[in-house]
C-alpha cells in the first residue's frame, strides 16, 4: 500500500491549519460588523432616523442571525407607524425566540400585538384572473390567489392590481382597525381594451350621422307653415343668444370646486393628526375612533363635492359650446338647478 511521505503529510497538516483560519477569521469578521452595525442601528433609532436604523438592523440579522434582533425590528417599525411589519416582526420573534424567550417578555410582546392588532385591518384581495400581482401602496404583496389574507394598516391605503396580459387597476381605501374586508378586482384583458376604442369610435360615428331634413315628397309644395310665412323647426334661424355663457352654471361650479378643496384640505389635516394620535400611548382609543370618522366624513364630503363640479361644469360646458343648427328649443338653457346632498352621495336636477 502507498504511504505518504513525510513532506506531504506536513503539506497536508499545513493547508488545514490555513483553511480552518481562514474561516476562523472570517467569522470573526461577519460577528464584528453585525455588532457594529446593530450598535450603529441603536443611535439611529435615539435620533429618530428610524429608515437608517431600520437597514441597519437588516443587515445584522443577515450577518448574524438571531431571533432577538425582530424585538428590536419591531419596535423600530412601531415607532415608524408601520403597524403590520411591527406584528409580523413580533411574532417572528416569539416564534423563533420560544421557550429561550422569558415569561415576563413573552407577555410584553403578547400585550403590544394586542394593541397593535386594533391598527391594522385583514383584506381578502381577489382577481377573476390567477397570477395578477397585488401591492399596498405600491409595495408588492404576492400574487393571486393569495394564501391568506394581506394585513394592513389602517388609514387610506392605496390598493392595485397588475397582470402583464390586463389592464391595470387601483383603488384608494379608508380603512378601520381591527376589520376584516373583501375586496374584488375583475381585470380587462389588454387585447379587448385596444379593440373596445375602434368598435367605439365606429359606433360613436354611426351614431353621429344626423337624419336628413330634406322633406319626404319636395313636389307637393309648400306646407302650410311656409304659406303662412312660418320656417319649419328644424331650418330655424339660430337666435341671437344662442351662444350665451351659462354664468350661473360656471359660478356654480366654481362654488362645488372650491368647497372641494376646502374639505380635501381639512380631511389631509385630519388624516395627518389621526396618524400621529395613532403612535401615541397616551391618546385613547376612543379619541382615535372619533377622530378617524371624522377624516371619513370629510373625505366623503370631499368626493360628493368634487363629483358634483364635475356634473355642474359638464352642464355648463355643454351650454357653452352646443351647436347653433340645434333646434331653438334646444337652446333655451337651462330653466332650474336643484342640488341635494343626502347620506348616498350629491343629487341634482336639471330642467332645460
Amino acid at each position: 500500500m502507498a504511504k505518504f511521505e513525510p513532506f506531504a503529510w506536513g503539506s497536508l497538516l499545513a493547508l488545514l491549519v490555513c483553511l480552518n483560519g481562514g474561516v476562523a477569521r472570517a467569522a470573526d469578521d461577519a460577528d464584528r460588523e453585525a455588532r457594529e452595525r446593530y450598535e450603529n442601528a441603536v443611535k439611529l433609532y435615539e435620533e429618530g432616523a428610524y429608515d437608517a436604523a431600520l437597514v441597519e438592523l437588516n443587515r445584522a440579522s443577515e450577518l448574524r442571525p438571531s431571533y432577538k434582533i425582530y424585538y428590536n425590528i419591531g419596535q423600530v417599525r412601531f415607532a415608524m407607524h408601520d403597524y403590520a411589519a411591527a406584528i409580523d416582526a413580533y411574532r417572528h420573534y416569539l416564534d423563533e425566540g420560544g421557550d429561550k424567550i422569558p415569561a415576563a417578555r413573552r407577555d410584553q410582546v403578547q400585550k403590544e400585538l394586542n394593541s397593535l392588532n386594533q391598527r391594522v385591518a385583514k383584506l381578502v384581495i381577489e382577481t377573476d384572473v390567477s397570477g395578477a400581482e397585488v401591492l399596498i401602496d405600491d409595495v408588492s404583496a404576492g400574487f393571486t390567489p393569495l394564501n391568506a389574507p394581506v394585513m394592513v394598516n389602517s388609514g387610506i391605503r392605496r390598493i392595485s392590481a397588475r397582470h402583464p396580459d390586463y389592464l391595470p387597476q387601483s383603488r384608494k381605501l379608508s380603512i378601520a382597525g381591527g376589520v376584516q374586508d373583501t375586496i374584488k378586482f375583475a381585470l380587462t384583458n389588454r387585447s379587448a381594451a385596444t379593440a373596445d376604442p375602434g368598435a367605439a369610435a365606429a359606433a360613436a360615428a354611426s351614431g353621429s350621422a344626423r337624419p336628413s331634413t330634406t322633406p319626404s315628397n319636395p313636389s307637393a309644395g309648400p306646407t302650410a307653415d311656409a304659406a303662412a310665412g312660418k320656417l319649419p323647426a328644424d331650418t330655424a334661424q339660430p337666435s341671437a343668444s344662442a351662444h350665451s355663457i351659462p354664468w350661473a352654471g360656471w359660478a356654480l361650479t366654481g362654488a362645488f370646486a372650491a368647497g372641494a378643496a376646502v374639505t380635501g384640505v381639512l380631511a389631509l389635516s385630519a388624516n395627518s393628526k389621526l396618524e400621529d394620535d395613532r403612535g401615541q400611548l397616551d391618546v385613547s382609543s376612543s379619541d382615535v375612533n372619533s377622530q378617524a370618522s371624522k377624516v371619513r366624513t370629510l373625505a366623503t364630503v370631499t368626493d360628493c363635492l368634487i363629483a358634483a363640479a364635475v356634473v355642474s361644469g359638464g352642464v355648463s360646458l355643454w351650454l357653452t359650446l352646443r351647436s347653433p343648427s340645434q333646434p331653438e328649443a334646444n337652446k333655451a338653457g337651462v330653466k332650474s338647478l336643484e342640488v341635494g346632498f343626502g347620506p348616498s352621495g350629491i343629487s341634482m336636477k336639471a330642467a332645460f
